[in-house]
């Protein structure tokens, strides 16, 4: 077993061979070095995961049993489908199109057998499920092409998978497309979906990206409010305080950022909404709402919520003290208390050169240019060779800390 990681020469040759695209990836190999089968990716439980491998090992499904069976009959649409899917989930959209293509000359009006498609896994014909793929792998393209999955829900207005496609074009339409088109597709999205509340949040960030009309954003986060729950809800709040502040109703920001803080506090309505993984909705909100307290200007509530004693309390958690230090040195208040938490991170994180960024940023904010010089080189010092961009960022800020250092001395 060899563990690859980018940053070192054998691993980068590693990711460069099999094309990795994403991690973690479990690539299994044959004596000969040719591929197996791979698994991208980690969902628990890890029950689920192991049968996973299990299944591999057995040869079930396999990549290389997928591709045996395709070149034996290429006109079996099970096996071409899976295949094509096999390498959609390795994040290959040129092969996986490639393939897909061929289920749709295979089977163009989706009547030659299903397969089952989300956490309720529900059936759906080959010929939809590969036309969406196709769709989404088009939009992720560099520059994006959303006019597949405009098709696709003319084709199937009332399909399965007609919800994904418009949550997949939401994030296009949220910040990469004109700002009428994007108008127009939210103007669609919420028409078609009215209860569903990602599509006014998508609308109401978007507006906020914009910066106007900021009323019409208010309000459409407001609706984001009434029907979101969970993780979408503590979003919603959040873009309702920011466009409060974009409109420059300081009292109404704050007093949607305690709504946000109240939100977060409040245990979930019903077991469906707990998600697989835990995480604490308040841990996300709290730094959310003292951002708006803060550019409130109110930074006596942003240090009762996310101050000293929200520290003490979180110690042990290296990536909230690394969020806290660097939120407080952005705010130059503070500062001794992110001191304490950046120190704490090198401590945590000793071989992490943004643990010694952080700190550096910190000490910079101090103007205690020896020690933020100090950190910073050593941050230099662990930093990955690969890609050069970072050892390039941090030197850069060594030579801003040594000019400030003169400045002052």
């Amino acid at each position: 077993m060899f563990q690859a990681t980018i940053q070192e020469a054998d691993g980068k040759a590693i990711f460069d061979k099999f094309k990795i695209r994403a991690t973690p990836t479990v690539m299994m190999l044959e004596p000969d070095g040719s591929e197996l089968d791979w698994i991208v990716g980690y969902d628990p439980p890890a029950e689920d995961y192991q049968a996973g491998v299990d299944k591999a090992f057995k040869g079930i499904d396999t990549y290389k049993s997928l591709a045996a069976q395709n070149a034996k009959n290429p006109q079996d649409i099970a096996v071409l489908f899976k295949l094509a899917r096999k390498w959609d989930d390795r994040y290959d959209q040129e092969k996986a199109a490639d393939l897909y293509k061929r289920v749709l000359a295979l089977d163009p009006n989706g009547t030659k057998g299903t397969t089952e498609y989300g956490r309720n896994k529900e059936q759906v014909s080959y010929t939809e499920c590969a036309e969406f793929n196709i769709g989404a792998s088009a939009l992720s393209k560099r520059p994006p092409d959303p006019a597949p999955l405009r098709a696709f829900v003319k084709k199937y207005p009332d399909g399965t998978i007609v919800k994904d496609a418009y949550t997949r074009m939401g994030s296009y339409y949220g910040r990469q497309a004109a700002k009428d088109d994007a108008a127009k597709f939210f103007e669609e999205y919420t028409g078609r979906f009215p209860q569903e509340g990602s599509a006014y949040l998508g609308w109401a960030t978007r507006i906020l990206f914009d910066k106007e009309p900021v009323d019409r954003g208010i309000a459409l986060a407001q609706k984001a409010v009434e029907l979101a729950q969970g993780r979408s809800l503590t979003a919603s709040y959040q873009t309702l305080g920011r466009l409060y502040l974009l409109k420059g109703d300081k009292e109404k920001s704050v007093e949607t950022a305690d709504r946000l803080l109240k939100a977060a506090q409040a245990p979930p309505a019903k077991p469906s909404e707990i998600p697989a993984t835990p995480i604490n909705p308040a841990m996300l909100a709290t730094p959310m709402a003292a951002q708006i307290y803060a550019d409130a200007g109110r930074t006596d509530k942003a240090l009762a919520v996310y101050g000293p004693e929200f520290l003490k309390a979180n110690m042990e958690n290296r990536g909230v003290l690394g969020r806290y230090a660097q939120f407080w040195a952005t705010q130059g208040q503070n500062l001794d208390s992110a001191l304490a938490a950046a120190k704490k991170v090198t401590e945590l994180a000793p071989d992490s050169f943004n643990s010694y960024t952080t700190l550096s940023t910190v000490y910079q904010k101090l103007k205690n240019y020896d020690e933020a010089l100090k950190a910073a080189e050593k941050a230099l010092s662990i930093a990955p060779a690969q890609p050069r961009q970072i050892k390039e960022t941090i030197q850069k800020t060594i030579d801003s800390i040594k000019a400030a250092g003169a400045e002052k001395k």
